[in-house]
């Protein structure tokens, strides 16, 4: 790795590490009630916390894979990334508590990453890819999915017909987790390096394919070629689509045949 992914890379794990302790922190000490849903102070100095790592996460994962001029400019660029990244919950009305918690962790994020040292630099364990796409490229690859699959970044099969093209589906409750591995593997075999994943909130990413997850929820997945897609939906169900997928999927799980498009 050049030093500005190692940089990169850091400020992934940061995120992904910092999200995890606040997420867990709130589960395990959550001082509201259920019903009515309520929050106290408490409460109000947890969950923005992850909800703010989120949001810088989410704005870090759109340099993975950029070129910078040299480390100050990859530096630089992160530190906005942490002052100004949004997602829908670190918007909108807060209080005082919620803005400065949130405010809070974008300031240690930023000085995580102005105080990264050599030492840290050298001992970095690599992420797999994932790269967030933005809306030019975003476009391009849901019309490639609108012109192939006639997925037009709602609902797919069996939800709505709309194929153009044969598809298969399994309600995901009728399949365990050794079903789920052997179709994870058949992308792993098959499928381009990277993957497309595209999801209902239209964050979309460039993935390595060892991040594919077939229990998915409102998320199409597919590669640079585009003559497969597999869709997850809310509603428990898990379609697949083109040629040599379908017939993967059929020898892989002979054992469901029964099972296909039965819902």
């Amino acid at each position: 790795m050049t030093t500005t992914e190692k940089i990169i890379t850091l400020a992934r794990r940061y995120c992904i590490d910092n999200f995890r302790y606040w997420s867990d922190k709130y589960q395990n000490e959550r001082t509201g009630n259920d019903f009515p849903y309520t929050y106290t102070d408490k409460d109000y100095d947890l969950f923005p916390r992850y909800q703010a790592l989120d949001a810088i996460l989410k704005g870090v994962e759109t340099v993975v894979g950029q070129s910078f001029s040299d480390r100050d400019e990859c530096i630089g660029v992160l530190k906005n990334i942490g002052q100004d990244s949004q997602t829908l919950f670190t918007t909108g009305k807060q209080n005082e508590i919620e803005k400065r918690a949130i405010q809070d962790e974008r300031n240690k994020f930023i000085k995580f990453i102005a105080s990264l040292t050599d030492q840290q630099l050298g001992t970095v364990e690599p992420l797999p890819f994932k790269r967030r796409i933005l809306e030019t490229e975003a476009n391009a690859v849901r019309q490639r999915l609108l012109e192939q699959w006639n997925f037009d970044g709602g609902y797919w099969e069996p939800l709505t017909n709309c194929s153009p093209k044969p598809f298969i589906f399994f309600d995901k409750s009728n399949l365990t987790d050794n079903d789920f591995e052997k179709i994870k593997q058949i992308i792993l075999n098959k499928a381009s390096d990277r993957l497309f994943s595209v999801s209902e909130e239209r964050y979309d990413y460039e993935i390595d394919k060892i991040e594919f997850d077939p229990d998915c929820y409102e998320t199409v997945y597919t590669d640079k070629t585009f003559d497969w897609i597999i869709y997850g939906s809310h509603e428990g169900t898990i379609s697949f689509g083109g040629t040599w997928l379908l017939e993967e999927i059929e020898k892989q799980l002979s054992d469901k045949k029964e099972l296909i498009n039965q819902w």
